[in-house]
């Protein structure tokens, strides 16, 4: 999952949310901040969810980080180039994967988001530094869900990112971060921390290790639950708004389901970079990106289909997920669906 740097633009009612799903959470090793910058903003109490679970939450923010960098570029009438190195220098942070073609991504980000930050940077100067909504309430949601049954711990990071509406979950030294954009919309927020907090969910029960680099059975299985149990907590929603990031894009797959399970499944056991990013972030030979995200949008509720819950499909150790995973595309495949 990432650090430094990762990924629409809608009005609530269409509005695919991108999230993050797209693209899952990287960490980059040398950008990601280990000692936040950013003062902690809020302290939330644990929660008692009955099943002797128990949430503990922490909010910090890189909004203060942020509006430095902003105002120290404004005040400098900088290039785009000097702006760009000073956000290196006093900022840094970014949703991008940790790959060679992290800081590009990074620049296009700042380059493109520049002209709309003033409306942001209004907000947070008023003092809304973490906006809404309040993530207690949508973390015990999830628990109910997933029903972890043990005490977690973990910490909501809010930056501003480059109006991608994209967050990720990693694990570092102080344990589970959640990284929400708070430029984002309140309702994108809210999909975005539902989907981040399901992993997170994952990653404190010891089924998900929450770092970059895993097989890409363990990412088709991670995403579509976490697209699902986003479904299933927003069903006044459109499929669209869980998993896709350009319009159009999941019914391009549902005509192309065969060649992509196919697809996915002979790559479901590598944990090589390049697989990786061609089946989250980048195109497949197919053409057709995001792959890894559609396989579990419908191997999960295959699962689902067949009785299985959230909670169970929560407990499959990420050792497992390529081999459940193949199991469960080839019933897709024999079945025709």
């Amino acid at each position: 999952m990432v650090s430094f740097k990762e990924m629409k633009k809608h009005s609530f009612s269409i509005f695919p949310v991108i999230a993050l799903f797209l693209c899952i959470h990287f960490i980059y090793p040398g950008h990601y901040p280990l000692e936040f910058n950013g003062k902690m903003r809020l302290n939330q109490p644990a929660l008692s969810l009955g099943d002797s679970s128990e949430i503990r939450i922490k909010v910090k923010d890189l909004s203060r980080k942020f509006l430095s960098f902003y105002d120290a570029a404004s005040a400098g009438n900088l290039s785009e180039n000097a702006r760009w190195l000073l956000w290196k220098r006093s900022y840094n942070f970014a949703a991008v994967p940790p790959t060679a073609q992290g800081d590009s991504m990074a620049r296009k980000l700042l380059d493109n988001a520049w002209s709309r930050y003033p409306a942001i940077v209004a907000e947070l100067k008023k003092g809304d530094l973490l906006g809404k909504p309040e993530p207690a309430g949508v973390l015990q949601s999830v628990t109910g869900l997933l029903k972890p049954g043990k005490p977690m711990d973990v910490t909501i990071l809010s930056y501003i990112g480059g109006f991608e509406d994209n967050a990720f979950t990693n694990v570092t030294n102080e344990g589970i971060i959640v990284a929400i954009p708070r430029e984002s919309p309140t309702p994108t927020r809210e999909l975005l921390m539902t989907h981040e907090f399901t992993h997170a969910v994952q990653i404190s029960m010891g089924c998900l290790s929450g770092g970059y680099i895993r097989s890409v059975g363990a990412i088709v299985v991670s995403e579509g639950l976490a697209c699902r149990v986003t479904q299933s907590l927003h069903p006044n929603l459109g499929d669209g708004s869980f998993i896709e990031i350009t319009p159009g894009w999941l019914q391009k797959c549902r005509d192309r389901q065969s060649e992509i399970l196919k697809d996915v499944k002979t790559h479901l056991k590598s944990s090589d970079p390049n697989d990786i990013m061609k089946y989250t972030m980048g195109k497949s030979d197919l053409g057709i990106d995001r792959e890894a995200y559609y396989a579990g949008w419908v191997v999960v509720q295959h699962w689902r289909a067949k009785g299985l819950t959230f909670a169970q499909i929560a407990r499959i150790p990420e050792k497992d997920m390529p081999a459940k995973a193949e199991q469960a595309i080839d019933e897709l495949l024999a079945s025709g669906k």
